[in-house]
């Protein structure tokens, strides 16, 4: 078939439907406009906005675990956009194939002025990727797009990063980027069959991939419970536990498990929450409404990325968060049931280890009727008080003169 003349735009997301994107995570912003037209007159890609850059990597990481394919990352050129390292990092030690557009208003490159100079983000994520490529040319959009998708996923899966400016992407190309090439499967996404019944609590210094940080036996035993051997494995939908580090042996049955475990070594104080979106939209886009998405985390990392809650509410990503928190005797900065209600999801508090299994079933059926996250919040330990620093001496208020 002959080349035709198309906005290099289109091309780029002509690759991306070919590849088996059907939803791209990202910070909206002017320099990725030619992007959402490209994407709006292509059909067949939706595009999810959220707050903060790393949260979307954080997405697209979940996403891409659990759908098999290259997770897509689109964001904006700005200062907020330097937090997309964190998880590209993340995502490149834990083996995560992922396609990253950044874009930027022109080919010329950021104004002199400092004050309104963008990061280089092309120059911060190139230790932290497979790939971080500037594109200079738009008949280089179709070549760095393919390459991109097959770098992220050949050899050690990883990040790849393309800085797309604004002004090139509108431009038109002669291209044959419409042709089909059937995409690509990532052959072994990272998750595995998981028994909540070999959970074990951190017990030294520092944690290993079979411990869970901070976590009392007790908690775990009752997970275990709920999610081990309560857990019908012939039921017809599955459940997807994200949070890590987690002990998951396999106890596969005759019929095979039906509880996946998707962890992360290497992700920052909170990368679960927006992960787990990634993995609710991933099964929501193969027809898995009714499976189930169970997130594990430190109560302490939780405020970290929790405004992610509200894109999470907003599209319909229902999810069961168990928080295990120590008690800080009125200390913490925020409580975390308020915090899930501010951005229109349910909590309830645990206190006595006797309501945890209770409260966990109120929260898995409530997930069901609401089509949002709800959060659980169980304090695992006696009240403590956070250790004081050193004697600080008044201050006080010198003026000059007599």
């Amino acid at each position: 078939m002959a080349a035709q003349r198309i906005p290099a735009a289109r091309a780029a997301v002509q690759i991306l439907r070919d590849e088996g994107i059907d939803l791209v995570f990202g910070c909206p912003g002017g320099p990725l406009l030619p992007l959402y037209a490209a994407m709006a007159e292509t059909g067949g890609i939706a595009h999810l906005p959220v707050r903060d850059a790393e949260a979307a990597v954080h997405m697209a990481d979940g996403w891409a675990r659990t759908n098999g394919r290259a997770g897509v990352v689109a964001v904006a050129a700005g200062p907020g956009a330097a937090r997309l390292v964190t998880g590209l990092y993340a995502a490149a030690q834990d083996a995560v194939p992922l396609v990253c557009l950044t874009g930027r208003p022109t080919a010329a490159g950021p104004p002199r002025r400092a004050a309104h100079r963008p990061p280089d983000l092309v120059r911060l994520a190139a230790p932290v990727t497979k790939r971080a490529e500037r594109i200079e040319d738009p008949a280089r959009f179709p070549g760095a797009f393919r390459e991109a998708f097959r770098i992220a996923r050949e050899g050690r899966p990883g990040p790849v990063l393309i800085d797309v400016p604004a002004d090139l992407a509108v431009a038109e190309i002669a291209s044959d980027a419409g042709r089909a090439t059937g995409g690509g499967r990532w052959s072994a996404p990272p998750t595995r069959a998981a028994a909540p019944a070999g959970l074990t609590a951190d017990r030294g210094g520092h944690a290993d991939p079979g411990t869970v940080r901070g976590a009392p036996p007790w908690f775990l035993a009752e997970l275990a419970a709920v999610f081990g051997t309560g857990h019908d494995a012939a039921a017809a939908s599955a459940t997807y536990l994200v949070g890590g580090p987690l002990h998951a042996p396999s106890a596969a049955g005759p019929g095979g498990s039906r509880l996946q475990h998707l962890y992360g070594r290497s992700g920052p104080p909170g990368w679960e929450v927006p992960a787990a979106i990634g993995v609710r939209k991933a099964l929501d886009g193969r027809g898995e409404r009714d499976a189930e998405v169970v997130v594990v985390l430190d109560g302490d990392g939780f405020p970290s990325l929790s405004g992610e809650l509200a894109a999470a509410a907003r599209y319909d990503a229902p999810m069961v968060l168990l928080l295990h928190t120590a008690d800080r005797a009125g200390e913490d900065f925020a409580d975390p049931v308020k915090v899930a209600e501010a951005y229109g999801c349910a909590g309830r508090g645990v206190v006595d280890p006797a309501e945890l299994r209770t409260a966990v079933e109120w929260a898995r059926k409530e997930a069901v009727s609401t089509r949002r996250p709800v959060l659980v919040d169980v304090r695992t330990g006696p009240p403590v008080r956070l250790p004081g620093g050193p004697a600080v001496e008044p201050v006080h208020e010198y003026t000059h003169g007599p």
